[in-house]
């Protein structure tokens, strides 16, 4: 019997001295982080947003989440819900269709998305003329710079006033910041993740390359906060060994990776990308923006890489590469793992 009481206290106390050393890191890998958004005038809606991931997720839970399918819609978080019976926490809307007549950015679904508890996300895959040829914009537009109608449009003239490619651009901004403003008005705090893996090339953001693409996004970060916009959390999203392309430190809130290894079905962590994060940008919350195989908590956990979010990619890929029913039914319900 005393064997036995011996064993269990000796184990008892490796359990609270391992509870201690978790409760420390976590502590320590807050610390490290910025402690406030870079955007001085962010409203006080988006400032609690921030410190809620810096003080009670980062480093000691991950938060669920997914994409709507290219729009504003929440079909991969309600096919989610159906499956496990809980809706992720983060849902991440795309801005891409915004000046089309056939669907309405005006409606509540950010609003009730919020009002339930989750947290709004935001991309934009942005269309642009593919060329303006004899001061000529093309009727054709895309976001992608290869392929049959690839956009050669010059980010650098779309953030110099005076051109033509910034006029166009900067009507496509003011109608993304009357939504953005419209959502402000709702209080909501959005993560928002502009010009994402512009390292890659594959995106007409990186036709002028780093600097072009930086100097686009601090002209996006300048327009919306003379617009009053200040309820946005700012995601930078790295391809790995980019650092030349990073906007700085004052215009960014959060660093992603988007992660889609081949053939990855067995829930890996993405360890190597969040530590190339956390060692490049240290002062930084790590995302896993997009990824195919969703990381299960037991990789994340044993790996030391818990992501501030991660979300599957959309047009069924929350059910691909492994993402059954059955494994989300095991992490959504796993108590380390920020449902909505």
């Amino acid at each position: 019997m005393q064997q036995i009481q011996s064993f269990i206290m000796k184990h008892l106390f490796n359990i609270i001295a391992l509870t201690g050393l978790l409760a420390a890191y976590a502590t320590n890998m807050s610390a490290q982080i910025d402690a406030q958004p870079c955007d001085p005038e962010a409203n006080q809606a988006v400032r609690q947003l921030y410190d809620y991931l810096r003080q009670e997720v980062w480093g000691k839970r991950v938060m669920s989440g997914c994409q709507a399918e290219w729009n504003y819609n929440t079909k991969d978080a309600q096919r989610i819900y159906e499956a496990c019976g809980r809706f992720p926490k983060v849902n991440v809307f795309d801005f891409q269709h915004f000046d089309q007549s056939w669907i309405n950015y005006r409606t509540d679904q950010a609003k009730q998305w919020h009002d339930a508890g989750g947290i709004v996300g935001f991309m934009w895959h942005i269309h642009m003329t593919c060329s303006i040829d004899s001061g000529v914009p093309s009727r054709q537009t895309n976001f992608y710079n290869g392929g049959q109608n690839p956009c050669r449009i010059s980010p650098l003239r779309c953030a110099t006033e005076g051109t033509l490619e910034n006029r166009i651009f900067s009507q496509m901004l003011d109608g993304v910041a009357d939504l953005l403003l419209l959502y402000q008005e709702q209080g909501i705090p959005i993560l928002w993740r502009p010009f994402h893996e512009a390292a890659g090339g594959w995106f007409w953001w990186a036709n002028d390359g780093a600097e072009g693409c930086k100097l686009l996004w601090h002209y996006m970060f300048d327009y919306f906060k003379k617009k009053g916009i200040h309820n946005l959390l700012w995601i930078w999203t790295s391809v790995l060994n980019d650092p030349t392309w990073y906007p700085g430190d004052d215009y960014v809130d959060l660093v992603a990776n988007d992660a889609y290894p081949k053939g990855n079905t067995t829930h890996i962590s993405n360890a190597a990308n969040f530590q190339y994060l956390r060692n490049t940008y240290p002062n930084k919350m790590a995302c896993l923006a997009e990824c195919n195989s969703v990381p299960s908590w037991e990789n994340m956990q044993r790996d030391g890489a818990l992501w501030l979010f991660v979300a599957p990619w959309c047009g069924g890929g929350a059910f691909e590469h492994g993402n059954t029913a059955d494994f989300w039914k095991q992490l959504m319900s796993k108590p380390n793992i920020i449902t909505r």
